[in-house]
């Protein structure tokens, strides 16, 4: 998978009620990367609740008659333009996120891919540390965590233990999952959906991507 590329201090607990103004708007009350472990269409609700802090940082879009917002990159169908940045990095708990990665691919009878998530200025072994409760596990050169399977549209979601083997997902069937890899020296966390996804799938798991949400 192709993958490329708030400024962050702390406040002195002593003087929060001081400088919380300038804390705001580099560092966030709910973590970011906590709210995207699940791979839950939630995660852009809690990206809603933080408009008013995460949006000094990056461009914003927004339904807000359904309480969605994300940060719209120019062209999710393209590595170089699947990006928006934070100026400055946003310190997420510890995380230093530097852009907001979101990208779609037809890959044929392999299904189609979508990806979003964080480019995070850490290590791998950083970010795992502070998600310890992701459970992680190896899949080749790649970390994942709770991986799913939809068995075909009218299935529920289902524990995935297969997900490791890095096999496509069958035909009519459709997976999701988070996952953790550095690629070019940059760490990634992204969720993942992929492999047969129809319209209502794609409205159900990225509201944002949805026909009908506004841009």
């Amino acid at each position: 998978m192709d993958m490329r590329r708030l400024l962050s201090f702390s406040c002195n607990k002593a003087l929060l009620p001081l400088f919380l103004g300038l804390c705001s708007g580099n560092a966030l009350a709910i973590g970011l990367s906590e709210s995207l472990v699940s791979c839950e269409p939630s995660f852009f609700k809690h990206l809603y609740s933080q408009r008013a802090d995460l949006g000094k940082t990056v461009k914003l879009a927004r339904n807000d008659q359904r309480g969605l917002a994300w940060p719209p990159v120019p062209d999710r169908r393209n590595f170089d333009t699947a990006f928006q940045h934070f100026t400055p990095a946003v310190d997420d708990q510890g995380l230093r996120l530097t852009s907001y990665y979101d990208r779609v691919m037809d890959l044929g009878e392999q299904g189609i891919y979508y990806f979003w998530g964080f480019e995070i200025d850490a290590s791998r072994e950083q970010v795992m540390a502070k998600l310890p409760h992701a459970e992680w596990q190896e899949a080749g050169e790649y970390f994942i965590s709770k991986p799913q399977i939809k068995a075909d549209a009218n299935s529920a979601w289902q524990h995935n233990p297969a997900a490791a083997s890095g096999i496509a997902p069958a035909a009519g069937s459709a997976e999701k999952l988070l996952m953790l890899s550095v690629e070019d020296g940059k760490t990634h966390l992204l969720c993942s959906l992929q492999g047969s996804v129809n319209e209502r799938l794609l409205q159900q798991e990225r509201p944002d991507v949805a026909q009908g949400t506004t841009r």
